[in-house]
């Protein structure tokens, strides 16, 4: 193909890319090979990737439309800090139903051997945990500083708050006493740690995407972003399989079923806890090292 064909199909941003040099270090989005210094209209002399291809995945002009954060690295590591404690502080409390669960259930020896006070104060603690990560971000919305995130920070602070609240009033005056009343198992090691998830969930819904739209791999993502509207059907699928495991015949097919359901929903949760894991990081690079602008990447070519 003659040189003269080949310039009819540039596309239009090559020519605006004309006269400009990559001025900070970029590697290359195929083979990693280092643009600086480079004509911007170019290709890679690695790979023969265009350069242009690079620029436009390594600039994101949406995220640089949005107000500044301050101190981007304390939030960034605050939302993964919140995320990842409740993630362990919700995976202990499953192994606390789970000792507490009835001898007919079929649960590893290993686990009713742990003590189940020590690991609900575990829990709590890991709960607590989360709402001090939660805290620098309570001071900033305070001071107007995250725009339109302040509900979401203190439904958050709510839910963590009463989440670890009512596993330490659990532990303090319930072990050994009401525990052995179906009614009160039920409300306590259940229904009001479901509830108060649910809090944090709907915290997590308003403030995560609101995060989120800093960081151009949240904001692309379909099947591995999590949605918080399914971790918060699964905690009422928990609520509808623990009532059908508690008030059904033992051993009938309605007692099976509530088992089947709840370890179900309950697993499902775990997955999305991880995955809203995985998104709080990429949240967490966008806000620690964010892209660059296109006027501090490019520069004119020196005459």
């Amino acid at each position: 193909m003659s040189s003269t064909a080949k310039g009819t199909n540039r596309p239009p941003i090559a020519d605006d890319l004309k006269e400009m040099v990559v001025s900070l270090a970029l590697p290359c989005a195929r083979c990693g090979y280092d643009l600086r210094n480079l004509q911007a209209d170019g290709d890679c002399p690695e790979c023969g990737e265009p350069i242009r291809l690079t620029i436009i995945e390594t600039v994101d002009p949406a995220s640089k439309r949005l107000s500044p954060i301050q101190k981007p690295k304390t939030i960034g590591n605050a939302i993964t800090g919140i995320v990842a404690s409740f993630t362990i502080s919700f995976i202990l409390a499953i192994v606390a139903l789970l000792i507490y669960s009835p001898s007919s259930l079929p649960i590893p020896h290993f686990l009713r051997a742990f003590p189940a006070t020590a690991v609900v104060w575990v829990t709590a603690g890991f709960g607590f945990l989360s709402f001090l990560c939660l805290i620098p971000m309570l001071r900033m919305s305070q001071r107007n500083e995250l725009d339109g995130c302040r509900g979401g920070i203190l439904l958050t602070g709510a839910g963590l708050l009463l989440w670890s609240a009512s596993l330490l009033f659990l532990v303090l005056f319930f072990f050994g006493t009401f525990l052995e009343n179906e009614s009160y198992s039920m409300l306590f090691n259940t229904f009001i740690p479901v509830i108060t998830a649910g809090l944090v969930f709907s915290g997590f819904r308003k403030l995560i995407p609101r995060l989120g739209l800093r960081s151009r791999a949240f904001r692309q993502a379909q099947g591995s972003r999590q949605r918080m509207n399914d971790l918060l059907a699964a905690l009422v699928v928990v609520i509808v399989g623990r009532t059908l495991l508690e008030t059904a015949p033992t051993d009938s097919n309605l007692s099976i079923l509530g088992l089947i359901v709840m370890i179900m929903s309950i697993s499902l949760i775990v997955i999305g806890l991880g995955y809203l894991l995985r998104n709080t990081l990429w949240i967490r690079q966008a806000l620690i090292t964010p892209p660059p602008a296109l006027n501090e990447l490019l520069q004119p070519t020196e005459d």
